[in-house]
């Protein structure tokens, strides 16, 4: 029903929201926000570089970029996209154009500000702009649910667990994310490392849980039961089964055991491009494959 430049524009629209929302609120709780004075904070927050922010910016920037780019691709009139900021009504669409629209300014603005230097700029103007980022962020990885789920005659697109479900996995991905801007200084910020990988374990948990419930519930419902068994045992099922929960779920929740257990942070580096595959599959997934 919708291309795969939809699909795109789901993944990175809602993995780059996820990536700026971990890493503001990294900086808000943890970071120079925190009440605690140095020595009593929390050890793994020590690491918390400007590089490190940096890398993650650019990260979550150029995903959310991608995404826009992906989604005026799909538009017949890519001005379109313009006119519905200009002339907004009441709608989904007009939601999720502004608050997208929002989430890039926030994370091109903390980006600029971690590349070219924090310390001129006032620090309230950072808190409010991690503030904004979180809220806006938050809005688009939920919103990327609520688009579909808001085409209720769509088996499994009108459950009201798709909006969490989306959200969940963009969360992981977005960890996966941040996780990815610590391999330059995997030496001197292993804690930094092990705490975002544990973060990331613990999402994906969540989204295992989450995806669980989504079935059961769109099992009982009529109409909805057959796309259940074409998504999961249906001529295309091992893409959901291998790509999404062999590769997405499984295989990074070991790898995270297991970097839990050795500190190898090459365990890290493989689970990463893991955990952005299975955030892409799930999307596939569910737009695709109970169609065939």
């Amino acid at each position: 029903m919708f291309s795969d430049s939809i699909i795109w524009y789901l993944f990175l629209g809602g993995g780059g929201a996820g990536a700026v929302t971990v890493l503001a609120l990294c900086d808000l709780l943890f970071g120079r926000w925190s009440k605690r004075p140095g020595r009593e904070r929390l050890a793994w927050t020590q690491e918390l570089s400007t590089p490190f922010f940096v890398r993650g910016y650019l990260f979550a920037g150029g995903a959310l970029v991608l995404g826009t780019l992906c989604l005026l691709l799909d538009l017949a009139h890519p001005e379109r996209f313009l006119y519905v900021l200009l002339y907004p009504t009441a709608s989904v669409l007009t939601f999720g154009s502004y608050v997208l629209s929002a989430t890039v300014a926030c994370t091109v603005a903390l980006g600029a500000i971690a590349l070219f230097g924090s310390a001129r700029t006032p620090l309230a103007l950072i808190k409010a702009l991690e503030v904004a980022a979180v809220t806006c962020g938050t809005a688009t990885m939920v919103y990327t649910g609520v688009l579909l789920a808001q085409i209720g005659f769509i088996p499994l697109w009108g459950s009201p667990l798709l909006p969490v479900l989306f959200a969940c996995s963009s969360l992981s991905v977005g960890a996966a994310c941040a996780l990815a801007g610590t391999w330059p200084e995997a030496a001197a910020a292993g804690r930094l490392m092990r705490t975002l990988s544990r973060a990331d374990a613990a999402l994906i948990a969540c989204e295992a849980v989450v995806l669980v419930a989504y079935l059961a519930l769109a099992a009982g419902v009529q109409g909805q039961g057959a796309a259940v068994e074409t998504l999961l045992w249906g001529p295309e099922a091992w893409v959901f089964w291998i790509g999404f929960v062999g590769v997405g779920l499984v295989l990074p929740l070991a790898l995270d055991a297991a970097f839990a257990a050795t500190g190898a942070s090459s365990l890290v580096a493989v689970a990463v491009p893991f955990v952005l595959v299975g955030g892409f599959f799930l999307r596939y997934c569910i737009v695709n494959v109970q169609f065939v």
